[in-house]
């Protein structure tokens, strides 16, 4: 038969965290969100700015497959943020044929078009020149994000970033 020794704690111990530990544990988080909050919503900005992007992008795609799937020819219009009766979104007709009109995260600015629509005929092309579709937001007190939408004449799309 084994013998079983029972420890015993010193009289007035206690388990868990100092008074000490858990200050510093708040003074560290504390320091976290004050220098990790603006980063953060900085970066959150950037996100919207990209997402209306990004969503411009592939709706602009999508509307050229339409066109070339349904050998009917697709126009998007844009209006930019100095429009006086819709300022801020774009609007086109989906495969079914229902109209889409798209409005623009606050803060997030269509600056500038070189053209007020795009147009893809039956073979994806739009035959014009060059268009563009600027899309811009303020994101902090040096830095603002810029996305250039890019339509060639033969119907490809592109996407550039640039700050400002």
């Amino acid at each position: 038969m084994k013998r079983e020794c029972l420890k015993t704690k010193p009289a007035g111990s206690a388990q868990g965290y100092s008074l000490p530990e858990l200050l510093i544990v708040i003074a560290l988080i504390g320091l976290f969100v004050l220098f990790g909050g603006p980063a953060m919503a900085d970066a959150y900005r950037a996100y919207k700015v990209r997402s209306v992007a990004n969503n411009l992008s592939i709706d602009l795609r999508a509307m050229r497959y339409n066109a070339v799937s349904t050998r009917s020819p697709r126009t998007m219009t844009i209006n930019n943020q100095a429009d006086a009766t819709a300022p801020n979104q774009y609007s086109y007709t989906n495969y079914k044929g229902d109209p889409i009109t798209v409005r623009i995260e606050p803060f997030v600015n269509i600056e500038t078009t070189s053209a007020a629509s795009i147009s893809f005929n039956i073979y994806g092309a739009t035959g014009v020149g060059s268009q563009t579709v600027s899309v811009s937001m303020f994101i902090s007190g040096t830095r603002n994000d810029r996305y250039t939408i890019s339509v060639s004449p033969t119907g490809t799309i592109s996407s550039a970033y640039s700050t400002f």
